[in-house]
């Protein structure tokens, strides 16, 4: 792609073969490049970019459940739309997610993470993360007239996906070395 210049109009849902910064691969992207000619400095380019290929995978390990992979990668797409509040909203679904996988009783999630917190599952700052993801996702959820910023969005993903690691793999991986630890009788 050729740069974008003062005179160019802006481009609308058209198709990128870009270069990836870090493993220096095409990749084809989708979106909107808006060009912003009057800051200081030069121009700024904002963009709503969807990769299309190579498909990005899954983060999430395979001990995550199906349905919350599920939930959780449908945040990450609300995100790489650029609709950061429905990103936070479908994170607070898959805490709520969570609740009910770890057999949760309680139906108000504050009193669900709660309740996670009191069984033992996560603990004194995941407790903390997973009650500010809640906030956010609430943000989210009720019409305040307060939208959810790219910034919250990406660290809500990035602490939802802390818990999700938390809870399924490295709560896993303990219970295996420590069974694999116990002496012999």
């Amino acid at each position: 792609m050729g740069a974008l210049t003062d005179s160019d109009p802006s481009v609308s849902g058209s198709l990128y073969l870009v270069r990836c910064s870090n493993c220096r691969r095409g990749v084809l992207v989708e979106g909107d490049f808006v060009v912003f000619p009057f800051r200081k400095g030069g121009n700024d380019y904002v963009s709503h970019l969807n990769t299309l290929w190579p498909k990005v995978q899954s983060t999430l390990s395979h001990l995550v459940p199906g349905d919350l992979q599920r939930a959780y990668e449908e945040a990450r797409t609300c995100f790489s739309a650029g609709a950061y509040t429905a990103a936070a909203v479908m994170v607070r679904r898959t805490l709520e997610g969570v609740c009910a996988d770890q057999g949760v009783t309680a139906k108000v999630l504050m009193r669900a993470l709660q309740e996670l917190r009191d069984t033992g599952k996560i603990e004194g700052r995941l407790f903390d993360w997973a009650q500010a993801l809640r906030v956010l996702g609430n943000q989210g959820a009720h019409f305040t007239g307060q939208d959810v910023d790219r910034e919250d969005a990406a660290d809500a993903l990035a602490l939802c996906e802390a818990l999700l690691d938390y809870i399924y793999v490295l709560t896993t991986r303990y219970e295996e070395f420590m069974q694999r630890r116990k002496p012999s009788p």
